[in-house]
């Protein structure tokens, strides 16, 4: 019976109840709402970029080493042991200066026997000649008499040829860049035994560049030079030779680069890039936005916030990326120059949001954190 009547007043009280709880449910969420509502419409600090235009996206990047213009590996033409080796890596040297030398005792003994040889030969045809007009001696035999003495002759000229390279000297004024061999080392003919720069004409740049980068570029294109070691002096140069068929090693072909003037203190080996302006140009017009304002990428193309100055409001736009350019993204469709793209806070706007731009997004953030 409890239950009964239990049930009967629930049953009675119900209308007022779902009116009551309507009552507090749509005051309840009214406010909130329109709080929410209000929340949306407010501003929502962003950085912006400008995006400007690229035309050095067009140049050729290449990477090299840092060598003399002209240097030259030296060796002797005949083999042996190394009885003088005078100096060492990074030694100046003057034109003419002794630079190494084979022991010349074995090929002494050659110049002796090849001058005995010539002697003996000069004998024989001053003997027999004298005879010849008598009918003592064929006109053969004296024949073959000259023959001989001809070959002694240029056999002695070859050995004194030889003995003559079996001494280095410095072709030039330069530097010693480095030395292959060591003293007392027997070496064969035509070992490198010493690497030498050839005069003062200053440095060049060799690079290895691709087909498609190569394509591009000609003989007499200007270049700027950045060594490694000294980043703060760059240099200029020009592209004076391009090899006309690739490396087998590396599938690349060597570009040498003149450099028109080096800090004191390169050396041959010092690590460069050079950044080539092809003298006509080609290809797409880049743009050039930061790559913290791309939102999601797709293969070659991406999204990105354009913001519109007018409205201070945002809107999504599809772009085609060329490669990327260190912290930047290169674009080739979808922008166009002077546009201000969404560079800080993109992740928190929706198409069509309204904005605030700021210097510092984060330094904002920053001074809205409560301080313990």
């Amino acid at each position: 019976m409890l239950n009964f009547i239990r049930s009967c007043q629930v049953k009675r009280a119900g209308p007022l109840a779902v009116s009551l709880a309507f009552c507090l449910v749509v005051a309840a969420c009214g406010p909130g709402e329109e709080a929410e509502t209000s929340q949306k419409d407010q501003p929502v600090p962003v950085e912006v970029a400008i995006v400007r235009a690229a035309p050095e996206a067009a140049d050729v990047v290449a990477y090299g080493l840092v060598k003399p213009d002209r240097e030259a590996t030296l060796s002797f033409k005949i083999g042996g042991l190394v009885k003088k080796l005078n100096v060492d890596t990074g030694d100046k040297v003057k034109k003419g200066q002794l630079l190494a030398e084979l022991d010349q005792r074995e090929i002494d003994a050659q110049a002796i026997n090849a001058r005995a040889t010539a002697d003996k030969a000069r004998r024989d045809l001053a003997r027999i000649e004298p005879l010849l007009p008598k009918g003592f001696v064929s006109v053969q035999r004296a024949e073959d008499a000259r023959t001989a003495l001809a070959q002694a002759r240029a056999n002695l000229q070859q050995v004194e040829f030889n003995r003559s390279l079996a001494r280095i000297v410095a072709p030039n004024d330069g530097t010693v860049l480095s030395r292959h061999v060591e003293k007392n080392e027997i070496v064969s003919a035509g070992t490198p035994v010493l690497t030498v720069s050839q005069g003062t004409q200053g440095f060049i740049l060799k690079a290895g560049l691709s087909d498609r980068d190569v394509a591009r570029i000609g003989l007499g294109n200007k270049a700027t030079i950045t060594l490694d070691a000294f980043p703060d002096q760059p240099i200029t140069g020009a592209v004076r030779r391009i090899a006309g068929e690739s490396s087998p090693q590396t599938g690349t072909f060597e570009v040498e680069i003149t450099l028109d003037s080096v800090p004191d203190g390169v050396g041959s080996g010092f690590i460069a890039s050079a950044r080539i302006t092809p003298s006509t140009q080609s290809g797409p017009d880049y743009l050039a936005i930061p790559a913290t304002a791309i939102l999601e990428g797709h293969g070659s193309t991406a999204n990105v916030y354009a913001y519109d100055a007018e409205t201070s409001t945002v809107r999504e736009t599809r772009i085609t990326i060329g490669r990327i350019n260190g912290d930047e993204i290169l674009v080739t469709k979808g922008l166009s120059a002077d546009m201000k793209v969404i560079s800080a806070g993109a992740p928190y706007l929706r198409d069509g949001a309204s904005v605030n731009i700021v210097e510092d997004i984060s330094a904002l953030t920053n001074a809205r954190e409560p301080r313990s």
